[in-house]
């Protein structure tokens, strides 16, 4: 293949990969609408509908030379056909197999133009075959059936993803008349070049200011001061009108995030045995490309979160009074111009604050004393942060109070916020406000000793100045008294680990504190001067220093010079870990480390193999570690010496780990003790036979993690 051949093909399959997303996605919402609605009227006009969707993908796929992905799509349009003809009943297991079929398919057109595959021929062919088996036993069937039979599905699964962070990229919209396709890249590209313009201008207000201090004794000065004053004037409005249209170019729909949610609710709910009705309103408005890419993750894990921690059972939902289906909504609300809202609501059970302030208090988060302090809004606000969890069993999907703390850094990252609200035994509603678009940078420079930074605007709530008898002490931690509440206050030197140097004149003087918000917590950080505000645009500089705690980014003075952005997310993380340091009549107390014992940990596996590993894993993070070979000998040893944890295989002779795990939740002096269950059984069954036999965790092998692992040990101990 010459390379005009080979330049037309990865055009050829660009496009195509376009059209695919497009027929995926319909396909997808004909089969969850099919399945929502099984009696609907309207059926024989989906089915047809989703048939030829599946049939233009076929085709498609063929004028690519993309075999794999034509045998099943018309192994799949074949039984589309039947249902078409009234030959073939829908039933749940022919929906399980199709929404397979499209798992497949999504992971094999994200990886068009990859050399290297993740689904193996073999599943492919299985999947074909499950579909085909309904085909030959129509064709063999006499015609005068007294109904259309019903779908029988193997038994057999094929081995294929389903991670929703793997999807196709969002497909490009049609094109009308009258518009060009141009990619997305070249968009931003020229948004980047733009945004550049903005250093430009800082650096010719410099120049002006400059030129300000001198003018007044030349006239011939002045007159150029004039004109220069007015040309920038000129220049800025350009610069900003020509920002403004070209982030206007990079708006899209929330649909084209939104539209795979219904088969990440439906394959979610159908894995926890719960029933779902879920809503999406208001996708077709329109926001900045990058912060919906941003916004995805999060988005998920809140859906995630609502379904593994919010909406009940069916049964149990009956047992309160509710009905036996939950409810699951996404609103989408254009609040002005300049931002959008997002409410995911569910009508579940709720948060519980007791559970939420346990946590807090367990982590070190608050004391027992200044818990009672804290109002409704604070308590919920809690749970952003990292290490906060209800789930009294850590799974591969919830429990290891991670999740929301990253939901909130990524929205506060995009210039939002998040908050929550809850009530027991109705269900909670999270509000996210998001920018239109990603505003240009304002941030206000600080010195901080001898050292700049720019802390982002958004985040600053005041600018106060403290005097040192201002100050309180509250269980050993600085604060201060604002409008009726008592905040922390923290020197911005010790934050960022910069020595402190004391003042002169300790009696006399007053310090500049900046009061800053994330999240619903608020913290005065003390520094040594406040510049003025800065307008800019902050560059990565991960690429160059690898990541900095503490450090967003950097961005440019209109001096020239290149100043650190702080991390505000960050920051307040780095100042419940950091104590003050001494400065004019204050005298912080830092907190002393707590001592720590080397803790036991009893590991039951019967692969010597397995054993090896999770022993040699445990060994490195500082664990004192022993071993048993079966539950039998697991629980002899237990009842002998003291362990702080147990980890445990489940297929084991003698005695597997659920037995085990029952009998030490049997046992008095041995009830307490937390169990990880490390297995290869994958089921909801069996995690849900896990819980109930009592175990603290459950852990997949084929998703194992050493960090994992380690992380769930150290949450649990």
């Amino acid at each position: 293949m010459d390379s005009k051949q080979e330049a037309f093909l990865k055009e050829l399959l660009v496009d195509f990969k376009v059209e695919a997303a497009e027929h995926h996605q319909a396909i997808i919402n004909g089969l969850i609408e099919l399945e929502q609605n099984p009696h609907s009227d309207n059926n024989q006009l989906l089915i047809e509908t989703t048939f030829r969707e599946l049939h233009s993908l076929k085709g498609a796929a063929r004028a690519v030379n993309l075999l794999d992905v034509e045998r099943l799509c018309q192994s799949a349009e074949s039984v589309f056909h039947l249902l078409k003809e009234q030959k073939l009943s829908l039933s749940q297991d022919i929906f399980d197999v199709f929404h397979k079929v499209m798992d497949t398919l999504q992971v094999m057109l994200a990886e068009v133009g990859l050399k290297e595959k993740s689904i193996r021929s073999e599943a492919i062919k299985n999947l074909q075959r499950r579909l085909e088996k309904s085909t030959i036993s129509i064709r063999s069937t006499s015609v005068g059936l007294p109904s259309p039979p019903t779908f029988v599905p193997d038994e057999s699964e094929p081995i294929i993803l389903n991670d929703p962070k793997a999807t196709i990229p969002p497909g490009e919209k049609l094109i009308e008349a009258g518009s060009v396709r141009i990619p997305t890249k070249k968009l931003n590209e020229l948004l980047n070049q733009a945004e550049e313009l903005i250093s430009a201008k800082a650096t010719l207000n410099s120049h002006i200011n400059d030129l300000r201090e001198i003018h007044s004794s030349d006239e011939k000065l002045y007159k150029i001061y004039n004109n220069i004053s007015q040309f920038q004037r000129s220049f800025s409005r350009m610069i900003d009108n020509l920002l403004v249209n070209i982030k206007t170019t990079l708006l899209y729909p929330f649909s084209t995030v939104l539209d795979m949610m219904p088969k990440l609710v439906r394959d979610l709910s159908r894995d926890q045995k719960k029933e779902i009705a879920f809503n999406i309103l208001g996708k077709e408005t329109e926001i900045d490309r990058r912060i919906l890419e941003e916004i995805k993750d999060p988005l998920i894990h809140l859906i995630r979160n609502c379904i593994d921690h919010g909406l009940e059972t069916p049964e149990e939902r009956t047992k309160m009074g509710k009905p036996p289906k939950g409810s699951l909504s996404i609103f989408i609300i254009q609040e002005t111009n300049q931002q959008v809202m997002i409410l995911v609501s569910d009508d579940g059970a709720g948060i519980q604050k007791e559970k939420v302030l346990a946590s807090a208090i367990k982590n070190g988060i608050i004391s027992e004393e200044s818990a009672g302090r804290l109002t409704e809004q604070e308590i919920f606000a809690l749970i952003f942060r990292s290490g906060i969890s209800t789930s009294q069993f850590i799974t591969d999907l919830s429990g290891r109070g991670l999740g929301m703390a990253i939901v909130s850094e990524k929205v506060v990252k995009l210039g939002g916020s998040i908050s929550v609200d809850s009530t027991p035994g109705k269900g909670t509603t999270f509000t996210i406000l998001l920018p239109l678009t990603l505003s240009t940078f304002h941030g206000i420079p600080v010195r901080v000793q001898d050292q700049l930074f720019i802390i982002p605007t958004s985040s600053v709530d005041q600018a106060i100045r403290i005097k040192p008898n201002d100050i309180k002490t509250i269980e050993g931690t600085p604060a201060i008294s604002l409008g009726g509440q008592m905040i922390g206050l923290v020197f911005m030197a010790d934050v960022l680990g910069i020595p402190y140097r004391k003042a002169k004149k300790e009696v006399e003087i007053t310090y500049p504190a900046l009061v800053m918000g994330a999240s619903l917590r608020r913290i005065a950080f003390v520094i040594d001067e406040v510049m003025g505000e800065q307008e800019g645009i902050v560059k990565d500089i991960t690429p160059i220093l690898g990541k900095v705690q503490n450090i967003a980014g950097a961005t440019i003075l209109g001096s020239g010079k290149i100043v650190p952005v702080l991390n505000v997310p960050e920051l307040f993380e780095s100042a419940s870990q950091t104590s003050s340091g001494t400065s004019a009549s204050l005298i912080i107390e830092r907190m002393a480390p707590e001592e720590t014992k080397t803790q036991s940990i009893l590991v039951a596996e019967d692969s010597i193999t397995a054993r090896s590993l999770i022993r040699n894993i445990l060994e490195t993070a500082g664990f004192l570690v022993q071993t048993a070979v079966d539950g039998q000998e697991a629980l002899q040893m237990l009842k002998k010496e003291w362990f702080d944890l147990l980890v445990s295989d489940v297929e084991m002779p003698r005695m597997n780990g659920f037995e085990l795990t029952a009998r030490i939740r049997e046992d008095n002096k041995l009830s307490e003790l937390p169990v990880v269950l490390v297995t290869a059984l994958e089921s909801a069954d069996d995690r849900q036979r896990g819980m109930d036999a009592g175990a603290n965790a459950y852990i997949n092998k084929s998703s194992f993690e050493q960090s994992n692992l380690v992380e769930t040990i150290h949450r649990l101990i």
